[in-house]
């Protein structure tokens, strides 16, 4: 458990930090309106699908370049350094079309946004559509420094990011009347400046220190099997993030439907609810590098009961840290807002998500541990099917026909990380 706890560790600073920014950010929007808080929950669960997407890419891109950097040959390496980097901008522009062609009919038509929550997510995205692409290519970045063997990078320009985002939300006064803008512009402005201050210094460190080439194909040097194989890989990694995001957008319509005051409660109520589930996440990840590392040594055994001790561990501590937050839910709540409507809305979710918690806890720890067991299929599928074909359609049938509302959708999530923590721990124990 120690050497799990070393790799796991700075995991957890990583995520910690990015539930301050978090804090932080729906603290300030819930000065401005309740409504806003709904309005950019909205747009990060929009957002987050194309995260995925760029997520995926970067980490089937890093595993392909990684293999070419092992069988020493650095001409292949570049090529696919230039490829890969001519995917992303491909990707970037063709999302950043989409966003900024198709912003009101993806924000009204798809999420359902109507009145003052689509006035803000409107706003929001004006900027916060550029700090999409800058970490989109932060993601580029990342699989290039990793591929290298190098994973310590990444993680010091995260944690910039993140400190440079909260230092600027925190401290900086707000300047959006001296730049005639909104004060939901000028929070995007202050993450986007961040995301750039990262990439620049993402960009430093490759170019004066790396010194990797980069060689962009053309017509008689592409290969369409190294792009195949980028994006198959890529295909494979992102089925189970995408299907949670693509789920989560379409929970976000029910949601707007039901009303901006339940927007805001799921703004509010995740926000307060992420907390527990850091354990499990940061041991999750750090599992998967043990797992990888024992089973290699052929001590399948072990790398079984070590991922079952950190299961079992945050099994118990994470649901008793989400009935802690609901038994003080009204004094966090008032950090964000002062209606008492939406403090009721926030509280049911955050009852809700005490349930929710005993199967995320088993997720976090058990998926990894699966994929680097070299079942990332199986995690794909599962999750795949629960969350869309399965829970869904549980979803829109107890929140509306049966009128149970957001209870209906607070529960059915719950639903939905009980049973794929309880299709992966089962697969685990074989």
């Amino acid at each position: 458990m120690n050497r799990l706890s070393r790799f796991s560790g700075p995991i957890l600073a990583e995520l910690l930090l990015n539930f301050v920014v978090s804090l932080l950010l729906f603290r300030l929007l819930g000065r401005i309106a309740d409504s806003a808080s709904g309005a950019v929950g909205s747009v990060n669960s929009l957002f987050g699908l194309f995260h995925m997407f760029f997520l995926g890419l970067s980490q089937a891109g890093g595993i392909v370049i990684a293999n070419a950097c092992g069988r020493s040959n650095p001409q292949l390496a570049a090529r696919q350094r230039g490829l890969l980097l001519l995917i992303f901008l491909a990707a970037i522009s063709a999302v950043l079309l989409l966003v900024s062609g198709g912003r009101n009919f993806l924000l009204t038509q798809v999420m359902g946004l109507t009145g003052n929550a689509a006035d803000y997510a409107a706003s929001f995205c004006r900027i916060a559509q550029w700090s999409l692409a800058t970490q989109a290519l932060a993601q580029f970045m990342t699989a290039v420094f990793r591929s290298l063997g190098n994973s310590m990078l990444p993680f010091l320009i995260a944690l910039l990011n993140n400190s440079v985002t909260l230092a600027l939300l925190w401290l900086l006064p707000n300047y959006s009347a001296a730049l005639n803008i909104s004060s939901i512009e000028w929070i995007a402005l202050c993450q986007l400046s961040a995301n750039l201050l990262a990439l620049f210094i993402s960009f430093l460190l490759f170019f004066f220190h790396m010194r990797a080439p980069i060689e962009l194909p053309d017509r008689s040097r592409f290969s369409s099997a190294e792009l195949k194989a980028i994006l198959v890989l890529a295909g494979v990694v992102v089925l189970e993030p995408v299907s949670y995001n693509l789920a989560q957008v379409v929970l976000s319509r029910f949601y707007a439907e039901i009303g901006e005051v339940a927007l805001a409660a799921r703004a509010y109520a995740g926000t307060l609810a992420s907390v527990p589930s850091l354990l499990g996440i940061a041991l999750g990840w750090g599992a998967q590098i043990r797992v990888s590392y024992l089973l290699g040594a052929g001590q399948e055994a072990e790398a079984r009961q070590e991922v079952l001790r950190s299961c079992r561990l945050t099994v118990v501590l994470a649901p008793l840290f989400s009935l802690l937050i609901y038994l003080n839910a009204g004094s966090l709540l008032s950090m964000f807002t002062g209606d008492p409507v939406v403090t009721a809305a926030s509280t049911l979710l955050l009852g809700c998500f005490i349930l929710l918690e005993i199967g995320r806890s088993c997720n976090t720890t058990i998926a990894p541990a699966l994929k680097a067991r070299g079942e990332a299929g199986y995690v794909a599928r599962t999750a795949f099917v629960v969350m869309l074909p399965v829970c869904l359609p549980i979803a829109w049938l107890a929140s509306f026909p049966l009128g149970f509302g957001i209870l209906g959708l607070g529960l059915t999530a719950a639903l939905d990380e009980m049973l794929r923590g309880w299709l992966n721990l089962k697969r685990w124990q074989k």
